[in-house]
C-alpha cells in the first residue's frame, strides 16, 4: 500500500513539478515583458517631468521678456538668470541674446550669459567674447524654426554632460510677431546615467538613451555615448536589421520587440518608449538567457524539495494531510470574503510549492488584478470626464467668439438678422459673423474648415480673426478674401482650408457687394422667387496656396429681399437612408416659409432638416445665416434715431479732421451691449488713426476689464445697473472706467500669475490683469459709494 502510495504521489508530484516549470516559465517571461516595458516607460517619464521642469523655467523667462515687450533693465534680466541658478541644480547656465536692432538701450551686455565656474557663478558677455557666437545653433534654429529647439547632447571642455534648450522671444508689430531673440539654458544630463544605473533590469540587462539621431546619450559602454549611433554601428557591422531597429527606435513610437543583444549576444527583450520633451528615445533590456538561467535554478530546486518530499512522505502523511487542509480552509473561508466585495480582505500566505500555494498566489493575483483594473477604471473615468468638461469649456469659447444676441441691432429698423449654429462634435469648424462698418455697411460672413473637431475650431477661430481685421482696414470683400488667404496660406503646414462668403451690405442704397472662396453659393430671396446668388470668379478655398485672387461682384436689393447663407452641413445632411438633404429640398422649405422673419424661417429649415434626418447621427456642422433688407422710414435716414439704442456715447466738441480725441460710452452690462460698445469704440481709434500697438492696448484693456466686471461684478443680471468708459487721448492717455457693480480692485491680484505651476494646479483668471498691468504705465482704484472706479494711464505713441 505504501509502495502504491508512493507510486502515485511521485506521478503527482512529477506532475506538479511540471506545471509548476511551466507556470513559473511563463509568468516570468510576462512578468520580464511587462517589467521592461513599464520601466522604459516610467523611466521616460521621469526625464520628461526633470527637462518639462527644467525647460518650463526658460519658457518662463521667454514669456516674462515678451510681456514686458524686452524693456527691462539689463541688471534684472541678470538677477534672474542668476536666480535661477541659485535655485535649480539642474540648469548649469543660463543666458539671452537679442537681434541687434531690438537689443534694450541701455544694456552693458549683448548677449548676458550667467554660469557655474569652480563654485561660483560667472557672468560673460557672449557677444563682447565670441562675435560669432549668434551664428550657433542655439540662437539660429529657434530663430529660423520659429520654435524651442532641443539640441544634442554634448559634453563641453568641463567633461559634464549637457543639453542646450532655446526659445525663441517674439515682439508684436502691426505685421505680426516679430523674432526679437533668445533665452537658452544648458541643462545637466549627470543624472540620466544615475537614473538609468538604478532600474530594475536583472542580471545582463541595462538601459540607454538615444536622441533622434539615433545616437547614444547614455549606454553603459562608456566608449559609445556620445561617440557613436545606432546607425554607424548598424553600418559598420553591416547589419540591415539593426538599422531598421534604429529607424523605429527614433521613429516616436513605442515598442517592444525579442532581440539578439549585438554586444553580448544573448536573447534578450528590448522596449523602448520616446520622450515628450524632446526627441529622445528611452531603451531599456532585459537578459532572456539570464531568466533561463533563473528559471533552471528555480525547476532544480522545486525538483530537489519534491525529492525530499517523496522521501519523506510515508512519515508525514498525517502532516501534509492536515497541512493542505488547514490553508484550504482558509483560503475558503478568505474567497468567500472577496466574494462579498472586500478586496482589502486578507489572504493566508502560500506556503510551499504546492497546488494550494498556487491557488493562493492566483487568488492573490486576481484580487490584486481586480484593485487595479478598479483603480485604472476610476482614473479612466476621471480623465474621460475631465475631457469632457474640457470640449464643454472649448464648445462655450467657440459660441463666444460667434454672435449670437438677437435681434442682432434692435435698435435698427433696416436690418432683420438672425444666424444659427450646431456642431457635430463639442467643437467644429463652422462660422459665421456679422459687425458694422460704420453706420450703414453691415458686413456678414460665413465659412466652412475642412475637418472637424478642435484643430478645425481652432483654424476656424484664426480665420474669423483675419476676417474682421481686414474688414478694419479695406471694405472691398474680394480684396479681403485675397489678404485673408495669403495670411493663412503662409504657415498652414497642417494643409486645412475654409470656404468663405462674405459681403459688405451698404444699407443705405440697398447694395450687396460680396466675394466667395469656393462655399456655397447663397440663395436670392425676392417676392417669393428664389434665385442662387452668381459666383465670381477664383471661387478656390482659402489657405490653399498663397497668391489667390478673388473678384468682388455686385448685387442690388429690393424691399424685403433676404439672403440665407450657409455650409454644407445643411445640404449634405443624410438620412438613415443615405439620402442628402438636397439644393431642391432646401428651395422648397425655403419656398414653402414664405415671408416669415428670418429667425422663424431659419428655425423651419432648421426643423425641417431634422425631420430629413430621422435621428441620423449629425454627419457636419450645421450654420445658417439670413437677411432682410427693410428700406428705412422717412423719418429717418438710417431707420433708428440714437434715442432708442441701448448704448449712449459721445465725444468731446469739436469739428473738421481729426475727430475729437475724447471718447465717453456708457452702456448695461450685458455682453451684447458690450459688443456694440467695443464696436463703436474700434470706429473711434479708427477715425483718430491710432497707431495699432495702442489701439490694441487699449481694446485689449477696454474689453478685459469690463469682461470681469460684467461676470463677477452683477449676481442680479444687468437690469438696473450701468457701466461708463471715458477715454482721453492726452499725454499720457488716460482710460477711465465705472461699474456699479461689487467691490474689486484689481491692483489686490497677484502681481504675475505661476507658470511654474502645472495647468491642473493653476488657479483660473489673473492673466488678462497681469497682462492689463504690463501695459499700464500707472493704475488707481477708488471705491465711491457703490462705485468702482479704475484709471488706467498708458504711454502716448505716434498716430499711424
Amino acid at each position: 500500500m505504501i509502495v502504491w502510495t508512493i507510486a502515485v504521489t511521485a506521478i503527482i508530484l512529477a506532475a506538479v513539478l511540471f506545471s509548476n516549470h511551466r507556470n513559473v516559465v511563463d509568468q516570468l517571461e510576462d512578468d520580464a515583458r511587462e517589467r521592461v516595458a513599464t520601466i522604459t516607460e516610467g523611466v521616460a517619464a521621469r526625464i520628461d517631468a526633470e527637462l518639462g521642469r527644467l525647460h518650463g523655467l526658460v519658457d518662463g523667462i521667454a514669456l516674462a521678456l515678451e510681456a514686458a515687450r524686452l524693456q527691462v533693465a539689463n541688471d534684472e534680466v541678470l538677477a534672474l538668470q542668476m536666480r535661477v541658478l541659485r535655485e535649480h541644480d539642474g540648469v548649469l547656465g543660463v543666458g539671452a541674446a537679442f537681434e541687434e536692432r531690438l537689443r534694450p538701450p541701455g544694456w552693458r551686455h549683448g548677449a548676458p550669459y550667467s554660469y557655474r565656474h569652480n563654485g561660483q557663478l560667472v557672468t560673460v558677455d557672449l557677444v563682447t567674447r565670441d562675435h560669432a557666437a549668434l551664428q550657433g545653433d542655439w540662437y539660429q534654429l529657434p530663430k529660423h524654426l520659429d520654435r524651442p529647439v532641443w539640441s544634442e547632447p554634448h559634453v563641453k571642455q568641463d567633461g559634464i554632460k549637457r543639453v542646450t534648450y532655446s526659445v525663441p522671444i517674439h515682439l508684436p508689430s502691426p505685421d505680426g510677431p516679430v523674432f526679437a531673440g533668445v533665452v537658452s539654458a544648458d541643462i545637466d544630463l549627470q543624472w540620466l546615467d544615475q537614473l538609468i544605473a538604478r532600474q530594475p533590469l536583472g542580471e545582463g540587462g541595462y538601459g540607454l538613451i538615444m536622441t533622434r539621431s539615433g545616437t547614444y546619450a547614455s549606454h553603459p559602454v562608456a566608449q559609445m555615448a556620445f561617440r557613436e549611433t545606432v546607425f554607424s554601428i548598424a553600418e559598420e557591422r553591416g547589419d540591415m536589421a539593426l538599422r531598421a531597429l534604429g529607424q523605429s527606435m527614433v521613429s516616436g513610437e513605442a515598442g517592444l520587440i525579442s532581440w539578439n543583444n549585438w554586444t553580448s549576444a544573448e536573447r534578450s527583450w528590448l522596449a523602448w518608449h520616446p520622450l515628450q520633451t524632446t526627441a529622445w528615445t528611452m531603451g531599456a533590456v532585459v537578459s532572456r538567457s539570464a531568466l533561463e538561467a533563473q528559471m533552471l535554478r528555480h525547476s532544480r530546486d522545486a525538483a530537489l524539495l519534491g525529492s525530499a518530499g517523496l522521501l519523506l512522505l510515508v512519515l508525514a502523511v498525517a502532516l501534509i494531510a492536515r497541512s493542505i487542509t488547514r490553508p484550504v480552509h482558509a483560503l475558503s473561508e478568505a474567497v468567500a470574503t472577496l466574494a462579498d466585495g472586500n478586496l482589502d480582505a486578507p489572504l493566508p500566505p502560500p506556503q510551499g510549492q504546492d497546488e494550494v500555494a498556487h491557488l493562493t498566489s492566483a487568488f492573490g493575483r486576481m484580487r490584486d488584478s481586480l484593485k487595479r483594473h478598479i483603480a485604472d477604471l476610476q482614473s479612466s473615468t476621471a480623465a474621460r470626464e475631465r475631457m469632457h468638461s474640457e470640449l464643454k469649456v472649448a464648445h462655450n469659447i467657440q459660441m463666444d467668439l460667434v454672435p449670437k444676441t438677437f435681434p442682432a441691432y434692435p435698435h435698427r429698423k433696416d436690418i432683420d438678422l438672425s444666424a444659427m449654429i450646431v456642431p457635430a462634435r463639442e467643437v467644429g469648424g463652422d462660422f459665421y459673423d456679422f459687425f458694422m462698418l460704420g453706420d450703414d455697411r453691415l458686413v456678414v460672413a460665413i465659412g466652412d474648415v475642412s475637418g472637424k473637431g478642435v484643430p478645425a475650431a481652432l483654424f476656424m477661430a484664426v480665420t474669423r480673426s483675419f476676417l474682421r481685421s481686414e474688414f478694419k482696414v479695406q471694405d472691398d470683400p474680394g480684396k479681403v478674401l485675397t489678404r485673408v488667404n495669403d495670411a493663412i496660406a503662409e504657415s498652414n503646414e497642417s494643409c486645412m482650408f475654409v470656404t468663405l462668403f462674405c459681403a459688405v451690405i451698404h444699407l443705405d442704397a440697398g447694395r450687396v457687394d460680396y466675394s466667395n472662396a469656393g462655399h456655397n453659393l447663397p440663395v436670392h430671396l425676392r417676392d417669393g422667387v428664389l434665385s442662387w446668388v452668381p459666383t465670381p470668379a477664383g471661387t478656390v478655398a482659402a489657405g490653399v496656396m498663397p497668391g489667390m485672387e478673388y473678384d468682388t461682384l455686385s448685387l442690388d436689393l429690393q424691399a424685403d429681399d433676404a439672403l440665407l447663407l450657409y455650409t454644407d452641413g445643411v445640404t449634405e445632411a443624410m438620412s438613415p437612408a443615405s439620402v442628402l438633404y438636397g439644393d431642391e429640398r432646401l428651395l422648397a422649405c425655403l419656398k414653402a416659409a414664405g415671408k416669415q422673419t428670418c429667425e422663424a424661417t431659419l428655425d423651419t429649415l432648421f426643423q425641417d432638416v431634422l425631420r430629413h434626418a430621422d435621428g441620423a447621427d449629425q454627419s457636419d456642422d450645421i450654420t445658417t445665416l439670413m437677411f432682410r433688407w427693410l428700406p428705412p422710414d422717412a423719418a429717418s435716414p438710417t431707420g433708428m434715431s440714437r434715442a432708442q439704442a441701448p448704448l449712449t456715447e459721445s465725444v468731446a466738441a469739436g469739428s473738421g479732421y481729426p475727430p475729437p480725441a475724447h471718447w465717453q460710452a456708457e452702456f448695461h452690462p450685458a455682453p451684447g451691449e458690450l459688443a456694440d460698445a467695443l464696436a463703436r469704440f474700434d470706429e473711434f481709434l479708427d477715425a483718430r488713426r491710432v497707431a495699432s500697438a495702442l489701439a490694441h492696448s487699449l481694446r485689449f484693456i477696454f474689453e478685459e476689464i469690463i469682461t470681469n466686471a460684467i461676470k463677477y461684478g452683477y449676481d442680479d443680471g444687468p437690469a438696473g445697473h450701468r457701466i461708463s468708459v471715458h477715454v482721453r487721448l492726452d499725454t499720457p492717455v488716460v482710460m477711465v472706467i465705472e461699474d456699479d457693480g461689487r467691490p474689486f480692485d484689481p491692483l489686490q491680484a497677484p502681481l504675475a500669475p505661476d507658470l511654474d505651476l502645472s495647468v491642473e494646479d493653476r488657479p483660473i483668471g489673473g492673466l488678462g490683469l497681469y497682462m492689463v498691468r504690463t501695459m499700464a504705465t500707472r493704475m488707481d482704484y477708488t471705491r465711491d459709494n457703490t462705485l468702482n472706479r479704475l484709471t488706467i494711464e498708458l504711454p502716448a505713441q505716434p498716430q499711424a
